[in-house]
């Protein structure tokens, strides 16, 4: 097991520490990354973030200060508390900036974008140690640092954007809507044709019942900022496939992320395979269900894994261009989804690892849009096999330039690393 530094020095000092004796470190904030691009072993050091998670707001509710070690759930919590939001992750167990550098999907972004754009300033430890800060004067590393944050530094605290909203007001309509899945093509059909305005956010799931029967199942998670009767007409769509359950209701911002709760459960081997696309085709999800199905029975012990697509409105984020941030496909893609396998047997890795490239390729193969280097996947849900190309789109080269300049030795080699 790889040591931890948690304590007692700060960031800085434990980077210029592994430096000194020649460490292979890692900065970990959530714990939640699962790409195989990590080589962290045993005689290697984990700098744990947690012991810095104080969070801030102004007066006027609209900016906030968080450190490095500052959970999602630790960050909705204090904003709601503040009578305000911020854009974070969906999932309350993860390193909240942890999310946002690598472009920052969320619930709220039809609203305010991506979690890059609500940066406006870092503090950054270097690759010799050093705490410098970066906004907006920075311009090649602030570009590089939103998108492919985590091979510039540690980011210990940055400042971000919040948005002033009382808690009677801080509420949305949300839940899950239950189909059966001969009813899989017209949900399918349903997605790709909804219009997600900017109070709008829409997911999908294959998952089972969980114990005893792990029956699998299709979901529908729609997410509105506004009333019930807003979100059942915004959503009609969905509606017109015939769920045989509805469990929307209207919900308190800061309970929000709650239905997340079982993908923040520890343990258990859980490759994730992620693609990014322009479409949704009815019969690839048909295709991606028999697979996730014969995967489930014929593989006892999983029945936690899940197939999730995420679609979030895009029209406040595409007013930035491409070229704002180091974040690659802001106008290629509508769509993501991960698959995920999840079980504790070390003897199921081959059939997991087959199921996740299958269910990937089925994804991104039926865009069909002019892809001639492949899968382009938010590096957030990516596995880590993908070429720079994919995570980083054209960026790679200006990346790797500013990569020579700040980490010339390749110390953050951790995250999809540009050495």
């Amino acid at each position: 097991m790889s040591k931890q530094l948690s304590g007692g020095l700060t960031p800085g000092k434990k980077v210029r520490f592994c430096n000194q004796y020649k460490l292979i470190f890692l900065a970990q904030n959530g714990g939640n990354g699962w790409a195989t691009t990590f080589k962290i072993g045993p005689k290697d050091v984990v700098i744990n973030l947690r012991g810095i998670r104080t969070i801030t707001f102004n007066k006027r509710k609209d900016r906030v200060v968080l450190q490095g070690g500052a959970l999602v759930s630790e960050l909705v919590t204090a904003a709601y508390e503040n009578d305000a939001r911020v854009l974070t992750g969906n999932c309350n167990c993860i390193g909240a900036l942890g999310a946002v550098l690598g472009g920052g999907y969320g619930r709220l972004m039809g609203l305010y974008g991506f979690g890059v754009d609500n940066l406006l300033s870092v503090s950054l430890v270097t690759s010799n140690g050093n705490l410098i800060h970066v906004d907006h004067r920075s311009m090649d590393l602030w570009w590089a640092l939103r998108g492919a944050g985590p091979n510039f530094g540690i980011v210990t605290s940055a400042t971000m954007k919040a948005y002033p909203t009382p808690k009677s007001k801080n509420t949305a309509w949300l839940g899950a809507l239950v189909y059966t899945p001969d009813k899989i093509e017209a949900l399918v059909s349903a997605f790709e044709k909804l219009a997600l305005g900017p109070s709008m956010a829409a997911f999908m799931y294959y998952a089972t019942t969980g114990p005893p029967a792990f029956a699998p199942s299709v979901i529908a998670f729609p997410f509105y900022v506004g009333s019930e009767q807003q979100g059942k007409t915004a959503f009609a769509p969905l509606y017109a496939v015939d769920p045989v359950a509805d469990l929307t209701s209207v919900v308190p911002y800061n309970e929000w992320n709650a239905g997340s709760a079982p993908f923040c459960v520890k343990g258990g081997r859980k490759p994730s395979f992620g693609a990014g696309f322009p479409k949704m085709v009815p019969e690839t999800w048909r295709a991606i269900w028999d697979e996730y199905t014969a995967f489930l029975a014929a593989n006892p012990g999983t029945g936690n894994s899940t197939v999730l697509l995420e679609a979030y409105s895009l029209v406040k984020a595409r007013l930035l261009p491409d070229s704002s941030a180091s974040f690659p496909f802001r106008s290629r893609n509508r769509f993501n989804a991960v698959a995920i396998a999840w079980y504790d047997d070390p003897a199921l890795d081959g059939p997991a690892e087959a199921f996740g490239s299958k269910v990937r390729d089925l994804l991104w193969r039926a865009a069909d849009d002019n892809r001639p280097s492949g899968n382009f996947t938010y590096v957030n849900f990516a596995h880590g096999d993908e070429k720079l190309s994919q995570v980083y789109g054209s960026n790679v080269g200006r990346l790797q330039k500013i990569k020579k300049i700040y980490d010339p030795l390749g110390r953050f080699d951790q995250w999809f690393p540009l050495t």
